[in-house]
This record gives structure tokens, sequence and C-alpha cells, in this order.
């Protein structure tokens, strides 16, 4: 069976910036002492994370992580730290992001516009959230990046190696279809069971914390512990889901379709997508109407979102605020060569998780539009209109 361990950290003790700090645990280790580890334990790949404390070098420790990640591609998945420079290093190529509320002193309202650029990429956040509130940080990160795939480190659980909290926060947060869970040092086998059951087998993900349990529990610790106790107790399917199935599903996030807010330089390839619809469609639309306002939200970067399949634009959304919190769906369009593939869908859904409350206008003669209303849970307010049918919907 292939096993993925999404939780491992690697730096040295140089990377310190200051003397005598107050970081209580050691969580260095080189990259070849990693791989020395997973080969004795058959672990197929690794998810390295930078050592994640404000007294360590952010660069330094960011650095040394794509360093391993240069010398063992098919072995180690790098993750990165939050600065300055974090749309550079998704670019060159980290594949997701560990945030450290406690260690690193971040406030999650001083990192919105970070947030929203790990959104935007469609790569995993892990976040080990402080130790009282979790579900009121989490909910916070979801209110700025309403679409992001967050893994709650350790399931949020409270004390060392035992399920406090879990069950809270699991219950709490199962309502995210976005949200997932690692075990690490959870260390109680029923916990976790119970958890799994809440939010689903699909969204718990094997993770060690290597080396925390190594230096934490001494000569006691033994790597492939909690392996073997869950090979022993959970279904061949469930273990699958949980050792590898779910954390490939989450990096490879990327390589799907996604959805991302628009940026001014995607102007043409929308515009483009417009042209390229049929003269009914526009009319749907009013898109002769609209179309100089539609351009000039795209260059103010405001209320619109875009499908990217690849590198290649082939859908775009555009809402505006409406009182009482509600967004106005005002136009959904596909390039009308990838229709059927469910980017509307994907759009609609992306669309749902930023805004609960929403509003829509179709014309009565736009069938396709009318049946995906009414498949997403929108409600005609005024079905048999002539004209113009008013829709609403009232989501969680």
């Amino acid at each position: 069976m292939i096993l993925i361990d999404a939780h491992m950290h690697i730096g040295k003790s140089s990377f310190c910036d200051v003397e005598n700090s107050d970081f209580r645990y050691n969580l260095c280790s080189t990259y070849d002492e990693i791989i020395e580890v997973m080969d004795m334990n058959n672990v197929d790949k690794a998810i390295v994370l930078p050592i994640p404390h404000k007294d360590f070098n952010i660069k330094m420790t960011n650095n040394y992580v794509f360093e391993a990640y240069e010398k063992y591609p098919d072995r180690l998945i790098p993750f990165c730290r939050i600065d300055e420079h974090l749309e550079e290093n998704l670019k060159k190529g980290f594949r997701g992001v560990k945030l450290h509320l406690l260690y690193e002193g971040i406030d999650i309202k001083n990192i919105k516009k970070q947030l929203q650029i790990i959104e935007d990429a469609n790569i995993p956040l892990i976040v080990h959230a402080k130790f009282a509130n979790k579900v009121k940080q989490i909910e916070q990160i979801f209110k700025y990046a309403p679409n992001m795939h967050i893994i709650l480190a350790h399931m949020g659980r409270g004390h060392l190696y035992t399920g406090e909290q879990t069950m809270d926060n699991a219950l709490a947060l199962r309502k995210y279809s976005n949200l997932y869970m690692d075990l690490s040092t959870v260390g109680d086998l029923q916990s976790i069971i119970n958890v799994c059951e809440v939010i689903g087998y699909d969204r718990v993900i094997y993770a060690s914390d290597y080396p925390f349990g190594k230096n934490c529990l001494g000569e006691s610790y033994n790597y492939s512990d909690e392996i073997n106790i869950l090979k022993r107790h959970l279904s061949d399917e469930n273990r699958e889901c949980i050792f590898y199935k779910n954390i490939e599903r989450l990096l490879s996030l990327k390589e799907d379709v996604f959805v991302r807010r628009v940026k001014k330089t995607d102007v043409d390839s929308i515009m483009e997508i417009f042209n390229s619809i049929s003269s009914e469609d526009k009319k749907f639309l009013a898109y002769n109407n609209k179309v100089s306002l539609i351009k000039q939200m795209i260059r103010s970067e405001r209320h619109c979102y875009v499908a990217i399949d690849k590198t290649r634009i082939v859908g775009f959304l555009r809402e505006s605020g409406r009182p009482e919190g509600f967004s106005l769906l005002e136009e959904i369009v596909v390039l009308p060569e990838c229709r059927g593939k469910g980017i509307a869908n994907k759009l609609l859904k992306y669309y749902h998780r930023a805004f609960y409350k929403n509003m829509a206008k179709t014309n009565a003669s736009n069938y396709k539009m009318i049946s995906m209303l009414y498949k997403h849970g929108y409600s005609a307010k005024n079905p048999d209109a002539p004209r113009i049918i008013n829709w609403v919907r009232n989501g969680e």
C-alpha cells in the first residue's frame, strides 16, 4: 500500500536568529535523516515543512525545504511558510503552505492578502491553530478565503497525544467540505475513528509530525507504531483514503480545472469567451449593454472570477453586492467548446462558498440557466413571469 506522511519537519538549529530562543520543541532534522526514516518505515513520499517559529529565519527555513525537494524530487513534497516572497515561492514550486498561528505569532487578520494568494493558487494550507477557540480561527480563515483547502494539523487536539477537543472540532467544522484534518500527535485510536465517522474517512490524512514524537517521547517512540495500529483497525478502503488518497487528491487540485479571482491581465481572454458565444446567449446576458461595465470590473479586479484549465481561462462569473448580505449573480459563461465538463458547476460551487445568500435573474426562455439554478438550490420568486424570472438562494 502507498504511504504518504503529510507532516514532517526539516531544518537546522543554525537557522535560529535569536540567541536563547524560547522555542520549547526541537523540530530540527536534516532531509537525509528524513529519507532514512522514510526508507526504514516504507513511507513512499512525505510533505516536508520548515521549522515554524518566529525565531527561525523564514527565508533560510524555506530555502532548506526547497533544497530538500530538489535533491529528492520523487520523495519529498515542499511546503513553505508565509513571508513577503509568498507568490514567488509558489511559482517556484512549493506545493502548499504551513501556518503556525502560535509559534509564528501571526494574527489572521494581518494576512488576508496572503490567504487569498494561497486560495487563488489552489493549493492546501496546513494550519496549526492556537490552543483556544480553534474553530473560530479556522472560520476566520474561511471568511477571508472561503474556497481555501485547509488541513487542520493534529485534528486541532488539545494536550499532546490525546483526543482532547478533536470531536468538538469535527462537529463544528464538518459542514466545510474543504476542511481536512491530519491525525499527527493525536495518539488515540478511538478519537481518530470518531473524527473519521463525523467528517468522513475521505477528509482525514495520515501524518507523523516527525521529529516531534522522537524528541518528545524519547526511547518509547517508534515511528511505525501508529501506522501499525491503523492498519490493524481500519478497513482496506479507509486505510487507502487516510494513508494516501486524500492527500494525493489535495495535491493534484492544481492539475484540475480550478477557480480563482480575476486579474486585470485576464481581460482579453475573458472577452474572447464572450465573443465566442452565440447571439442568443449574448441576448440572454444583455451583454451589449454591459460589456463596458464587465471590462471595468475585470480591470479593477473586483467581483469577478475565472475558471482555469491548466493555464487557459475557460469560464467566467461576475457578481454584485445587494442589500441584506445578498449577492446577485450577474453573468456566468463557459467557452462553448468546453461546455459539458462541469465548469459552470465549479464556478457556482466556488461562488456559493464565497457568498451564502444569492440572487439571480434569467430570461424566461433561458431554459439551460433555469435548469442549472434549480439544480443549485435557487427558488423562483415569480416562476410564471413572461420575460424575467427572479431567483433567490439562501444557503448555509
